[in-house]
């Protein structure tokens, strides 16, 4: 570990108030879509892999022996989650252990039962969706956001309904808006409809385990493109008598919730930080697999970050103690892992 203005000392003070709290679990690399911008298709990893029950509740025992405590939450990704067959007894044991369990999905298999059966089961649910509904001058840009065609943009707009209907409504049920420079100016009108139907928003910049270069901004918008977005949405927040949103990277205006405190489980048995990141820190085979990758230099480097150690623009950015410099696995793919985040806006939000 970077042992730099003693920061060991200051990563063991931190562990005992922070500790291994969240995971990330990528049950199946199954996948209906082919999303521009999406990690899994950008790395060739959606295929027909799946994890089976025993090996995704072994990562369960795994944590629990680590920690000496369940996890708090359990994120449920894929590919599509909801195309692993094993996916209500999963649940179901994360319920008995007293983990919450929070589905990531593009919504394309859902049906009135198992969306109803989901809701009695207080399963919270973000699904994938990029334009304002209502706007059918959009449904081709839509349907290019998701690698597909208009008639599955109808059926992910059919699933919204579904998902509406068995109860769900904010906070239980968002949507998840990964921003591009095709739909950036769209955003705040996609923002009115969702506070419109009651349903949650979840912003999200483009994440990159590797370093940044032209191909990454041929698809994601640039900082001023994210404060021009921002202050309209603001706005769009006024006239719904609301009050303006503390801005927070990497979601916009939410900070990584896993940051230093959660682990990525991937489908083929390694452990990441997160679903950004590219450094594989262990395996499920080894031998203490969570320890090994929970005490390892990149988790511990996080850790270690401070408002004074991190660079520009976090280290004189007020917001720090909140967002703790957006999104870490971007930033450690360009190399340096007390690097600030070069690609927040609030600068430009300042002027």
């Amino acid at each position: 570990m970077k042992n730099q203005n003693g920061i060991l000392e200051r990563y063991e003070k931190t562990e005992e108030k922070v500790g291994l709290k969240y995971g990330i679990i990528e049950v199946t690399t199954q996948c209906q879509l082919r999303c521009p911008g999406c990690y899994m298709v950008k790395r060739g990893l959606l295929n027909n892999q799946e994890m089976s029950l025993k090996q995704a509740i072994q990562i369960l025992d795994l944590c629990h022996d680590y920690s000496g405590k369940e996890l708090e939450t359990m994120d449920i990704l894929g590919g599509e989650p909801l195309l692993w067959s094993p996916l209500k007894s999963y649940i179901q044991e994360l319920l008995r252990r007293g983990i919450k369990p929070w589905i990531f999905t593009n919504m394309l298999a859902i049906t009135p039962e198992l969306a109803r059966w989901l809701y009695d089961h207080e399963v919270f649910v973000t699904g994938k969706l990029n334009v304002n509904p209502g706007d059918k001058n959009t449904w081709n840009l839509q349907a290019e956001m998701i690698g597909s065609s208009k008639k599955t943009v109808q059926k992910m707009f059919d699933a919204i309904q579904i998902f509406q209907e068995a109860g769900y409504k904010n906070p239980m049920f968002r949507l998840q808006n990964l921003l591009r420079k095709k739909n950036v100016e769209l955003v705040p009108n996609y923002y009115r409809w969702c506070l419109e139907n009651d349903i949650g928003t979840d912003l999200e910049l483009m994440g990159s385990g590797e370093p940044i270069d032209k191909n990454y901004w041929k698809i994601a918008p640039t900082p001023q493109m994210l404060a021009t977005m921002i202050k309209k949405i603001q706005t769009v927040r006024e006239g719904f008598g609301l009050e303006k949103k503390e801005v927070l990277m990497p979601h916009v205006f939410g900070s990584c919730p896993f940051f230093d405190k959660g682990l990525y489980f991937g489908v083929d048995g390694h452990i990441r930080a997160c679903s950004n990141s590219t450094v594989k820190l262990a395996d499920v085979s080894d031998i203490k697999p969570i320890k090994k990758a929970y005490e390892s230099d990149l988790i511990c480097n996080r850790k270690c970050l401070t408002n004074e150690n991190i660079g520009k623009p976090c280290r004189s950015c007020k917001k720090w103690e909140k967002c703790r410099g957006g999104c870490r696995a971007t930033v450690e793919g360009s190399g340096d892992p007390f690097g600030g985040y070069s690609l927040c806006p609030v600068p430009l939000l300042k002027s």
